[in-house]
């Protein structure tokens, strides 16, 4: 270890932050720290929480951690956030009023429920089930209840997605689940309104260690405070130039105000660059410089300089392709695995033409950044009907697999079903054990459905006698006949078949890593799969989101589509400087990933919605200010900033200060009060009520936002 790392690791006197930049080591520290910890008695196993975002980053850490300290490492409290507070929900739910074995909701099973519900309820505008689930999401995460959404509504359109919000609540309730956010939300209030809960939780980890902290939202952040007790000591890992998730809730200011939040908090950086070359940490040192949130380092390589960055300008994006995969055919060539290049770009659609370039080329390659085997149709049916088993209350998940296979139960049948069962007050296998009771229904379907009844019954009670998760799934495959649905010899069919039969494989490696998990674990883990998971490392060129790559590395890196507005991903009036750095953030991340070689290209003609791109960004601009990089451009070619429309009717005064109170007009938004006001150097960020959804956060000095009036009421923005 280098100096910087032995202190990180020796020092346990207070709380700490270690700023780790990119291929630091950082997780050699946290292991080490831990093992240091328990080594030297500072605090038995069960008294040290660690957190990190993956399950693969908490995978790896609980497998070093074991490597030093065999069995001792076997109670010591490791996982991700929602993995955590999945935890603490499971061991609270009796005193809070869950239920024990709750389901948790995934992204699709969300919208189908939101879906549902839109149906009920009149809103005065069209919106897609995603664009619902955002506000809820974003609700949930900002802590905004249901009853405050209702009580600030000022819009129709706000008051009616305020409703969905407690539809949708109330629906998950009465099916025993809970949604992603939930997990998190639900523990911090329970550690909050309970007393004997949140001061169990803080009595109960005296070291509490978080990785890649600049990632946490306000909840997370939240939640850390609420288990940190008189005694506890906080450790926090993180890189704030790596803080790339803003979009979902992620607050770089968790980490860069960290050291106001925590009394004595000693700031440690680990500069030490173990990963790439001089040119490429070159080109990213010269890039993040310019952002101004930030607390600052120097990123020192151990390895030597290097061959230069390449920035490459194509014609159009088949053109572009085509220059990537030939250069990467020519690195494999070279002795380079096609698993050690990896091609990066900003959102999932740029794929499509590197993939059909792979396979005029043929060139193996793999598309990585969604969990596809668990979305996929025969798989979701299995997992919903362990989800029942589970938990019998959840009639949403129930509801898809009802008639799956068929049962000969109609659209009026499953009518009369759900209707029976929310009138009873029951739940779904009750429900079926009673289905001559339900009229509506052939008396054929319903002797099927007793059969179901007793059939679930049978699996939930081989769950309380311990049975394995992969012997209530063969039981399931057995009794609800769809593997037969399946067995029709076709090719399409055969692959379904092969998908049922690789969960059976998972369900079996999961038995043989938990051997007392069970189906609930099983179906727990499940659910928290990410993303970056679903990654397998096999010998294929890797194509992936930039925010995929995150936690990854490669000997060779071609970040694609540095083009103004595709990368950074902004359009006019629509962006602050906030945007930008978070743009600016996740290019640098996509350097960081490249040990040996970088190439950075870009296409001078590519369509996008209603536009051409508009020139190379001003990232690569940014990048050239290092003397590590070869540039193939014509002389003309600059970069052209995307800058705001200019808004062309007067102001009622000169915008330069506001208050509350104040009347504005945005370019885009139209009329607005300003419901508070904060200076930011030359600039002024704006909280704004625009009337149609929850308050916009806006900075001036990008887009005009000229003050109409000084003192407004609502009436005035219609």
């Amino acid at each position: 270890m280098n100096k910087s790392q032995q202190q990180a690791v020796q020092y346990n006197s207070g709380h700490l932050l270690v700023l780790a930049g990119a291929g630091s080591g950082k997780t050699r520290v946290l292991t080490a720290k831990i093992s240091l910890i328990i080594d030297t008695g500072l605090a038995s196993p069960w008294q040290i929480l660690a957190m990190t975002f993956t399950n693969k980053a908490a995978g790896e850490m609980r497998e070093r951690v074991y490597q030093q300290l065999n069995d001792r490492s076997i109670r010591l409290r490791m996982g991700t956030f929602h993995s955590i507070c999945a935890w603490i929900l499971r061991r609270e739910a009796r005193n809070l009023g869950f239920p024990e074995n709750f389901s948790i909701y995934d992204g699709d099973d969300q919208k189908t429920l939101i879906r549902r519900i839109l149906k009920t309820v009149d809103v005065p505008m069209k919106v897609t089930p995603g664009a619902v689930r955002g506000y809820i999401s974003n609700s949930k995460n900002d802590l905004v209840s249901v009853e405050e959404a209702l009580s600030s509504s000022s819009t129709p359109y706000a008051e009616s997605m305020a409703i969905v919000y407690q539809k949708y609540n109330s629906e998950l309730e009465k099916c025993g689940a809970f949604d992603f956010d939930d997990l998190l939300t639900q523990v911090l209030l329970a550690l909050r309104q309970n007393n004997d809960i949140g001061n169990y939780y803080k009595n109960m980890f005296t070291r509490i260690l978080v990785d890649e902290f600049q990632d946490t939202n306000k909840v997370q952040n939240e939640i850390l405070k609420e288990l940190t007790g008189e005694n506890t000591v906080v450790t926090v890992v993180g890189d704030d130039d790596q803080s790339i998730y803003g979009w979902r809730g992620a607050r770089v200011e968790n980490i860069l105000q960290f050291p106001e939040e925590y009394p004595d908090v000693k700031t440690i950086r680990l500069e030490t660059n173990y990963r790439s070359t001089g040119n490429i940490l070159k080109a990213a040192s010269a890039l993040v410089k310019h952002n101004r949130s930030r607390h600052g380092k120097t990123l020192r390589p151990v390895l030597g300089s290097g061959e230069r960055v390449q920035i490459n300008q194509a014609v159009s994006p088949d053109d572009e392709a085509h220059y990537i995969l030939s250069a990467a055919r020519d690195l494999n060539s070279d002795g380079t695995p096609w698993k050690e290049i990896a091609v990066l770009f900003r959102t999932n659609a740029q794929s499509r033409p590197l993939e059909s370039m792979c396979r005029r080329m043929r060139i193996p390659y793999e598309v990585v950044g969604t969990v596809r085997f668990f979305e996929r149709t025969e798989i979701k049916d299995v997992v919903s009907y362990l989800r029942v088993i589970v938990n019998p209350t959840d009639a949403g998940s129930f509801r898809r697999v009802l008639n799956k296979p068929a049962r000969g139960i109609g659209a009026k049948g499953q009518l009369s079903f759900f209707n029976w069962l929310e009138h009873n007050g029951t739940d779904v296998v009750t429900a079926l054990e009673k289905g001559s009771s339900i009229s509506g229904i052939m008396k054929r379907a319903q002797v099927v459905l007793e059969t179901l009844g007793r059939n679930l019954r049978s699996c939930m009670d081989g769950v309380n006698a311990g049975d394995s998760a992969s012997e209530i799934v063969d039981r399931v495959l057995d009794f609800t006949g769809l593997q037969d649905l399946y067995g029709t010899g076709e090719v399409a069919d055969e692959t379904r078949l092969e998908n049922i039969r690789e969960l059976r494989s998972y369900a079996a490696e999961y038995d043989a890593r938990n051997p007392e998990g069970g189906l609930p674990g099983f179906l727990a883990e499940q659910s928290l799969l990410s993303s970056s998971d679903s990654y397998t490392g096999d010998d294929k060129l890797v194509l992936m989101t930039l925010h995929s790559a995150k936690g990854l590395e490669f000997d060779c890196v071609f970040v694609s589509g540095l083009e103004e507005g595709m990368l950074p991903y902004i359009k006019p009036q629509e962006y602050s400087p906030r945007d930008l750095e978070e743009e600016r953030r996740l290019l640098y991340v996509g350097i960081t990933r490249a040990r040996k070689r970088l190439f950075l290209t870009w296409c001078s003609n590519r369509m996008r919605p209603g536009s051409f791109s508009t020139g190379p960004s001003r990232f690569i601009t940014e990048v050239a200010d290092d003397d590590g990089h070869d540039t193939h451009l014509p002389r003309r070619a600059a970069a052209k900033p995307l800058t705001p429309k200019q808004d062309t009717e007067a102001p009622a005064r000169s915008a330069s200060s506001y208050s509350r109170g104040n009347l504005v007009k945005h370019p885009r938004y139209g009329k607005g009060i300003v419901v508070s006001a904060k200076r930011r150097g030359t600039e002024w960020e704006l909280k704004i009520n625009f009337g149609f959804d929850a308050p916009k956060t806006l900075l001036t000095g990008y887009v005009p936002i000229p003050v109409l009036k000084m003192k407004a009421q609502m009436s005035d923005i219609d």
